[in-house]
C-alpha cells in the first residue's frame, strides 16, 4: 500500500512539474533531418525544459510555415530569405537569429553533363517548386549570367535525384547538406553552382516570429531562443551522438547514419559567423539582401532593417522574483570562500580573487547587485572548515560530494574539465590504472577527487598534499608517481614551470562539473545564483576561457646553444692551429676562404627567395583584399544591368532608374580598374630609381591592405610633409606594407576600443624620416631585439611566417641605403596616454645604386 501510495504521489509530482512548463511551438519548414538538429538536442537534453518551456516541434507537411505563425498556428518559424517578400507585403513578422550565415541553396547537376559553366543552364530543364522561383539566392545568380527564368524550362520538383540520373532534369534546387552525397551514394560526382561564388551570399533558415507576439512575451521569446542556440552549440559540439539520435528518432526519409553526419558537417561550415557565433544577423547584411530584393523587383515596399530584426531576446534581463529580492535586500553582502592556490580557476593574490571563477562571480555580482566578498584563507582545507560553520555563505567553484552535501546545495555546473595525471617526462603513457596499482599518486587534501577516485579504484596508493606545488614538486623529485588535478590546471601549472620535465600521461573517465556551492540553509540563494549562472551567455563564458586558457607560440632560434657550439668551434679550430704545419694551414685557409664564397653566395640565394617569399605572402594577403573588395562591385554591376534588363522588357524602366543603375555601374568599372593599376605596378619586376613622392606611397600601400583597417576598427592618422626624392617606390610600399599589418595583426589582438595607427613623415637635414607607431602597448623587452631576426613570429606557427620584418630592414638597408628600428614609446592622442611600438625608417633623399 506504501509502495502504491509513492508511485502514486511520484506521479502526481511529475504532472504537477510538467504542467509548469509554458507551452510553445515551432513550425519546421521541411522533413526532419540534421537541418533542425538544434531543436531536436534542445529538447532531448533539456534545454527547452531548463528555461521552463514545453516545445512541440511542428512536422512538415506541406505547411507554408509563415501562414502558420501569422495564424497563430505556430509561435515560431523557420523560414528562407523569402521572409522578406513576405515582410514586404506587409505580413507581421521579425527576424530572430539564422542558422546559416551562408545559403546552402544550390544548383546541382551530374558533373558529366554538358553544363560546365552557369551560362550553360540557358534552355536547359530544372526542377524548381514553386516558391523557389522567388529565392532570390538562386535568381539573381541567374540573372548575374544575363539568363532570365524564362529562359529556363521549369518542371515541378520531385526531390528524387534518380531525375538526375534518368536526365528526367538537366539540374535541380537543392541542398548542398544533401543532394550531393545521394548522388555519390549512388556513384555520381556532382557539379555544384553556389549563389555565394556569384556574389550574393544570403541569410537561410531564419528563426522568425510575429511582431505582436513578441512584443507580448519577451521573456518566453528570449528563453526560447537561447535554449534553441545551446540546442545547435550541442548539436555541432556532439554531431556523432545528435546524428544517431536523428538515425533513430527522426528519420523519415531513413536517412543512413553516414548521410546524416555527412549533412551536419556541411552545415557546420556555414552556420557559424566570423567570430563563432550561432544566430547572428546584422543589418548590414541584411540591408544588402534587401537591396537585391528590391534591384530584382521581387519587393516594392520599403523595409525597416532596425524594425524587422527583433533584438530585445539578446538584451540581459535577469529577472528575480519578490522573495529573492527581498532576501539580497536584507542579505546586504554574500561571503565567498575559494581555492586560494588552484589557477587557473582561482586564486587568492594580494588578498585578491583572480581567474577564472572570479569573472564569473564577478559578472554574477553584476546581476544581483550586492558586494560579494572575499574570505581569505590559505588552504582549501581551512575554506572548507569555514563553509561548515557557515562562516562563508558561498564557494566560488567546487563539486558536490557526499560529505559536502550536508552543509551545501550545488548550482547548475558552469564549467566542465576531465582529470589527468601528471607525471615524468619519461613516463609511458597509462591507458588501464591497473598498470599504477602499486604506484603512488599524489592529491590535494580535502579535494572532491579524493573521496570519489579512493572509493572508485581502491587498489591504488593515493597519497594528501596541501597543495598544487608540493603535488608537482613530489612528482619532479620522483618521490611520487603521478598527480592528479584538472586538465587546465596541471596544464597551466606545467607551461608556467615544469615544460620538459612533466607531461600529462594519463586520463580518468571521470569529468569534473563544477559550480558555485550555497549554504543549505538558505535555500533562495542556491536559486538565485542558479539564475544569474544561467544568464551567463557563451559569448561571455568563451571570453572567460579565453583570457585564462591559451597557448603562445614563439618560433625563434636558441642563441645560448648557437654560442656554445661557436664556442667549441673555434676551441678546436685554435688547436688545430697550433698542431698544423703551415702548409696545412694555407689549405685551410684556401678551403675557408672557398666555403666563405659558397655560404656567401648561398646567402644571397637566401635572402633572394626570402624578399621573393615575403612578396608573394603579401601577393596573397593582397588577392584576398581584392577578392574581397571586387565581391561587392561585381555584384552591383551584374545585379544593376540585371535589373534594367527586366524592367525593360516589362516596360517598367523608369529614365531616373536607368542613369541611376549606369552610374552605380561607372562608379564600380572606376574601383576595379583603380585596384588592378595598383596591383600591377606593384609587382612590376622593375628596378629603376625614380622621383616619388611620399604621400602618393603611403596611400598606395594603404590601398594595398584594402578595407583590413576598417574591418578591424583601426584608425589612421597621417601627419606626412609633401616631399619628393628618387628612391625605389615598390620596395618602400612593400616595407610600409609589411610594417602596416605588423601594426594591424597587434592591433586586432587586443580588445581595446581605441585603436591607432599614426604615420609621421618630415625631412631632416638630408634625409627622410619615417615614424610608424601604434597602441598596442609595445612589444616585450625579451622580444624586441628580434622582430628583425629571419623566422621570428610570436604569431601562431600556421599564421606567420616571420621573415616579413626580416624582409623589410634587408630592402631598407640594402636597396634604399637606409636604417630602419624600433623601439618602445609612449606618447598622447586626444589628451589620452597611449603606449606602443615605434618603427622609425631613415632613408637618403636621393638613393644610389
Amino acid at each position: 500500500m506504501k509502495k502504491l501510495m509513492f508511485i502514486f504521489i511520484l506521479g502526481i509530482f511529475s504532472f504537477l512539474n510538467a504542467s509548469n512548463l509554458q507551452k510553445t511551438s515551432v513550425q519546421l519548414f521541411w522533413l526532419d533531418q540534421f537541418q533542425f538538429a538544434g531543436f531536436y538536442a534542445a529538447v532531448e537534453k533539456g534545454f527547452y525544459k531548463d528555461a521552463g518551456l514545453e516545445v512541440e516541434l511542428k512536422k512538415y507537411n506541406n505547411t507554408d510555415a509563415v501562414e502558420e505563425v501569422i495564424n497563430n498556428k505556430a509561435d515560431f518559424g523557420i523560414g528562407s530569405s523569402s521572409l522578406i517578400i513576405d515582410k514586404s507585403n506587409g505580413k507581421d513578422i521579425v527576424l530572430l537569429g539564422t542558422l546559416f550565415q551562408s545559403s546552402p541553396i544550390i544548383l546541382l547537376a551530374l558533373e558529366n553533363s554538358n553544363i560546365k559553366y552557369l551560362e550553360d543552364i540557358k534552355n536547359k530543364k530544372i526542377m524548381i517548386t514553386k516558391d523557389q522561383q522567388d529565392f532570390a539566392t538562386l535568381k539573381s545568380m541567374i540573372i548575374s549570367k544575363g539568363i532570365n527564368i524564362s529562359d529556363i524550362q521549369i518542371l515541378e520538383h520531385s526531390f528524387n535525384i534518380d531525375d538526375l540520373i534518368n536526365k528526367n532534369t538537366d539540374l535541380m534546387l537543392s541542398y548542398i547538406t544533401n543532394e550531393p552525397f545521394l548522388l555519390k551514394e549512388k556513384g555520381y560526382n556532382s557539379r555544384i553552382f553556389k549563389p555565394k561564388d556569384y556574389g550574393f551570399d544570403f541569410y537561410e533558415d531564419i528563426i522568425f516570429t510575429t511582431k505582436d507576439f513578441a512584443s507580448n512575451n519577451p521573456k518566453l521569446v528570449k528563453d526560447f531562443y537561447r535554449a534553441t542556440i545551446l540546442g545547435w552549440e550541442y548539436a555541432f559540439n556532439n554531431i556523432d551522438e545528435i546524428a544517431k539520435l536523428i538515425y533513430e528518432k527522426y528519420n523519415p526519409q531513413n536517412k543512413s547514419l553516414e548521410h546524416l553526419i555527412f549533412e551536419a558537417n556541411e552545415m557546420k561550415k556555414l552556420a557559424f559567423d566570423k567570430d563563432g557565433k550561432i544566430g547572428t544577423i546584422t543589418q548590414e547584411k541584411l540591408n544588402l539582401i534587401i537591396n537585391t530584393y528590391r534591384v530584382l523587383g521581387l519587393i516594392k515596399n520599403e523595409i525597416n532593417s532596425e524594425e524587422f530584426i527583433y533584438t530585445k531576446h539578446h538584451e540581459n534581463n535577469f529577472l528575480l522574483d519578490e522573495n529573492e529580492k527581498n532576501y539580497l535586500e536584507h542579505k546586504k553582502t554574500i561571503k565567498m570562500c575559494v581555492d586560494p592556490n588552484w589557477m587557473p580557476f582561482e586564486k587568492i593574490e594580494k588578498n585578491k580573487h583572480i581567474g577564472i571563477a572570479a569573472d564569473y562571480i564577478k559578472i554574477i555580482e553584476d546581476k544581483i547587485k550586492i558586494p560579494i566578498t572575499l574570505v581569505p584563507t590559505k588552504t582549501w582545507s581551512e575554506s572548507l572548515e569555514l563553509g561548515q560553520k557557515r562562516d562563508c555563505d558561498i564557494f566560488s567553484l567546487i563539486r558536490t560530494t557526499p560529505e559536502r552535501e550536508k552543509y551545501l546545495n550545488f548550482t547548475t555546473a558552469y564549467f566542465s574539465i576531465p582529470l589527468v595525471i601528471a607525471s615524468d617526462i619519461n613516463a609511458p603513457f597509462i591507458n588501464d590504472f591497473s598498470q599504477i596499482k602499486d604506484k603512488k599518486l599524489a592529491i590535494i587534501k580535502d579535494y572532491a577527487i579524493g573521496e570519489i577516485l579512493r572509493m572508485k579504484y581502491p587498489n591504488i596508493n593515493f597519497i594528501d598534499v596541501k597543495d598544487i606545488q608540493e603535488g608537482l614538486n613530489l612528482v619532479q623529485k620522483g618521490k611520487v608517481f603521478g598527480f592528479i588535478d584538472t586538465l587546465s590546471t596541471i596544464g597551466y601549472h606545467i607551461q608556467n614551470g615544469y615544460i620538459g620535465q612533466l607531461k600529462i600521461s594519463g586520463k580518468f573517465d571521470e569529468i569534473w562539473n563544477l559550480g558555485v556551492g550555497t549554504r543549505n540553509d538558505e535555500p533562495i540563494l542556491n536559486d538565485i545564483f542558479n539564475k544569474a549562472i544561467n544568464d551567463i551567455s557563451p559569448t561571455q563564458k568563451q571570453e572567460i576561457l579565453n583570457r585564462w586558457i591559451s597557448v603562445n607560440y614563439q618560433n625563434s632560434l636558441d642563441y645560448n646553444f648557437f654560442y656554445k657550439v661557436m664556442a667549441v668551434a673555434i676551441i678546436f679550430i685554435f688547436i688545430l692551429v697550433l698542431f698544423y704545419r703551415q702548409y696545412l694551414l694555407k689549405k685551410l685557409n684556401s678551403q675557408l676562404s672557398e666555403k666563405i664564397a659558397i655560404e656567401i653566395k648561398k646567402n644571397e640565394e637566401k635572402n633572394r627567395i626570402l624578399i621573393q617569399q615575403s612578396r608573394m605572402a603579401s601577393m596573397g594577403e593582397m588577392l584576398e583584399n581584392i577578392a574581397h573588395q571586387w565581391r561587392q562591385p561585381l555584384s552591383t554591376i551584374s545585379v544593376a544591368a540585371s535589373g534594367m534588363e527586366v524592367k525593360k522588357e516589362f516596360s517598367t524602366l523608369s529614365d531616373e532608374e536607368f542613369f541611376e543603375a549606369i552610374n552605380h555601374i561607372k562608379k564600380a568599372t572606376s574601383y576595379l580598374s583603380n585596384t588592378i593599376d595598383d596591383f600591377r605596378n606593384f609587382f612590376n619586376q622593375k628596378r629603376e630609381h625614380s622621383i616619388i613622392n611620399i604621400n602618393s606611397v603611403v596611400e598606395k600601400a594603404l590601398d594595398l591592405m584594402g578595407d583590413s583597417f576598417i574591418k578591424n576598427k583601426i584608425q589612421v592618422i597621417k601627419n606626412i610633409e609633401d616631399l619628393e626624392f628618387l628612391s625605389l617606390e615598390n620596395e618602400l610600399i612593400q616595407v610600409l606594407m609589411n610594417v602596416f599589418s605588423n601594426a594591424k595583426d597587434v592591433l586586432k589582438s587586443i580588445s581595446k576600443e581605441d585603436k591607432y595607427i599614426f604615420i609621421d613623415i618630415s625631412k631632416k637635414d638630408e634625409f627622410i624620416i619615417i615614424d610608424i607607431k601604434d597602441n598596442a602597448g609595445g612589444i616585450k623587452d625579451d622580444i624586441i631585439d628580434k622582430v628583425f631576426e629571419p623566422y621570428f613570429t610570436t604569431k601562431h606557427k600556421f599564421k606567420g611566417t616571420g621573415i616579413g620584418l626580416y624582409m623589410s630592414k634587408l630592402l631598407v638597408e640594402k636597396h634604399l641605403k637606409g636604417i630602419i628600428g624600433v623601439k618602445n614609446c609612449e606618447f598622447s592622442h586626444i589628451d589620452k596616454p597611449h603606449m606602443g611600438a615605434l618603427f622609425k625608417i631613415v632613408l637618403p633623399i636621393q638613393s644610389v645604386n
